[in-house]
């Protein structure tokens, strides 16, 4: 066999390869009003297993910078760009706002379906819902179970048409 034909025999099993290996899981954890000393892997004093296995087998991200507020640090990570970039520095937006997360840039779960993987989200979204554009279905998530804004009561209300009797809001794409 050639050198051409081994070449060409070498990049055929590393194209099968690739497109045989299946892409990593990922889970993005995001927990407001966490200091850094308030888990075990950098407090001993405090008991936490599976998040510090999460940690040793994950990714620490101990060098990043964060806005000390919610709003503008979610706008953040999700499109990529610092929080004055997306018009959410200054404060977090309130449930009678008429704003949202900018339209015009890219989300992270947006990216994440360009790559093919399915994406999900639990808990907090405060990134604006005065549309049903900026609600997290419409920008990427599969579905969705937890609450638009900063934190929830349990109280029965209604918004728009509908009521909602339950603390969560369940969505999907």
């Amino acid at each position: 066999m050639g050198k051409k034909a081994v070449d060409v025999a070498v990049i055929l099993a590393s194209i099968v390869t690739v497109t045989l290996c299946k892409p990593p899981n990922i889970v993005f954890i995001v927990v407001d009003d966490l200091g850094w000393n308030d888990i075990g892997f950098n407090n001993p004093d405090i008991i936490s297993p599976n998040v510090d296995r999460l940690a040793r087998e994950g990714i620490i991200l101990d060098h990043a910078y964060v806005q000390p507020l919610c709003s503008p640090s979610r706008s953040s990570f999700m499109t990529g760009y610092y929080p004055y970039r997306t018009g959410l520095q200054h404060l977090v937006i309130l449930p009678q706002q008429p704003v949202c997360a900018p339209l015009t840039k890219s989300f992270l779960p947006q990216e994440m379906k360009n790559l093919g993987y399915a994406t999900h989200m639990v808990g907090k979204w405060h990134l604006g819902f005065c549309n049903w554009n900026c609600t997290p279905t419409f920008r990427g998530f599969d579905s969705f179970l937890g609450y638009y804004n900063a934190q929830e009561d349990y109280y029965i209300r209604t918004f728009g048409k509908f009521v909602f009797t339950h603390p969560f809001v369940f969505g999907a794409g």
